[in-house]
């Protein structure tokens, strides 16, 4: 790795955020695509929702950074809709931590294993906790 890597404690991270999209932001990414019809603004509402997630859980950091997943809580995926508030699981691993780890970076491989130690603290409990009551509503 190089010597400008980042910290260790900020290889990984899992936080729980709220974010809304509206209407108006699904209808204008949609509409780029030309002649937007319910695909598209399904898509755009997709596409809504992951950016407003990054920028709720990591304002001002550049996204391509990191390899990351962005997961609905409550409401579940089939029910996802603007002008709604929606709770999302937000959880990436630092991209350059990843792709060094895969080969004999022995550095990065122990910062990978210290990141899966650590992964979702100090919030680990009241994320499982959030996870099980929208398992139950699911069901």
């Amino acid at each position: 790795m190089r010597d400008d890597a980042p910290p260790t404690v900020d290889d990984a991270f899992c936080r729980v955020v709220r974010v809304r999209v509206g209407s108006r932001q699904i209808e204008a990414i949609a509409a780029a695509s030309g002649r937007p019809g319910r695909r598209e603004r399904r898509d755009a509402l997709t596409q809504a929702v992951m950016a407003s997630a990054w920028s709720s859980a990591r304002p001002g950091e550049s996204a391509s950074e990191w390899l990351r997943v962005v997961h609905p809580i409550d409401p579940p995926m089939a029910d996802l809709a603007p002008d709604r508030d929606l709770l999302l699981l937000v959880a990436g691993l630092r991209r350059a931590v990843a792709e060094a780890a895969e080969g004999t970076d022995e550095g990065a491989k122990s910062r990978l294993a210290l990141a899966r130690e650590t992964f979702g603290e100090p919030a680990r409990d009241q994320i499982v906790t959030l996870l099980a009551r929208a398992a139950v509503h699911d069901d």
